[in-house]
């Protein structure tokens, strides 16, 4: 089995850290043709989008799922059934 440096001994993933930043948001208004009045704004909806952690650990729940999928259909992956 391939181990990776990125899990620890307690079989916890640790990755590099997240950054997310007002210049991302910045990025998202204006793809949507939208601009922020002020940098308040921009942190304040940054601070809103990770305070709701239950989202954001659904997408990760999520990707988990998928990946789980993916592995199992191209033959990557074998599950034990449970008895």
């Amino acid at each position: 089995m391939k181990r990776t440096n990125n899990i620890n001994k307690d079989g916890v993933f640790i990755g590099a850290e997240m950054q997310w930043g007002v210049e991302d948001v910045t990025r998202i208004l204006f793809e949507r043709g939208k601009h922020a009045s002020s940098r308040e704004d921009l942190e304040r909806i940054l601070l809103a989008s990770f305070e709701d952690n239950e989202m954001v650990m659904n997408a990760i729940n999520e990707s988990i799922v998928i990946t789980i999928d993916y592995m199992l259909d191209e033959g990557e992956l074998k599950l034990n059934e449970n008895s």
